[in-house]
């Protein structure tokens, strides 16, 4: 049987395939914090790290405190991705340090170039010594100090949350379309 002969499909084709997406994205967004999870040792915690950054980024008053941040070193890195048999590259600007107060080395990632970071040559500029970041009090993320950063962390948290909670929804509605569909085939 093809598949647009199957019962579930014969109507409101178009927006079964479209939830049937939106379940496949929620379910590979939700998998794959699971499997960051299980390589960390700590399953809830990318869970619980979304919902604190969401917390944070809604109450930024606050929450987030205005910090400097101590540069060891910065770099440029590509990012690549495929898809469709295409491949893309993107720059990014890594930069790796610690806050001023602690001797915790983390690494901020900035999407695209950075020259504040390099001189001419594109080779790390030794002068830069702190830059102004934000720190979640509530689990000691940092993140760059500038609006754009700001609110692309933002929209980041608050999307991982939406499909998180679509999840059980989408499920019970496919599974009401599903039941509607036999009932009338």
């Amino acid at each position: 049987m093809k598949l647009e002969d199957h019962p579930f499909f014969k109507k409101y084709r178009v927006l079964k395939y479209i939830l049937l997406a939106h379940l496949a994205f929620s379910l590979f967004i939700f998998v794959s914090h699971l499997v960051h999870g299980i390589t960390d040792r700590d399953i809830l915690r990318p869970f619980e790290i979304t919902f604190e950054n969401y917390k944070a980024f809604h109450d930024p008053q606050k929450y987030l405190k205005k910090e400097f941040f101590v540069v060891d070193t910065a770099f440029i890195a590509t990012e690549t991705s495929s898809s469709q048999g295409k491949s893309t590259f993107k720059d990014i600007t890594v930069i790796r340090g610690n806050l001023l107060n602690s001797t915790k080395k983390q690494e901020l990632i900035y999407r695209g170039f950075n020259g504040n970071f390099f001189n001419d040559n594109n080779i790390f500029n030794e002068n830069i010594k702190t830059i102004k970041v934000w720190r979640n009090i509530i689990n000691d993320e940092v993140f760059l100090g500038n609006e754009q950063e700001f609110e692309r962390k933002k929209d980041s948290a608050t999307g991982l949350i939406y499909f998180y909670f679509s999840l059980i929804p989408l499920i019970i509605i496919l599974l009401i379309l599903k039941k509607k569909s036999e009932k009338q085939a």
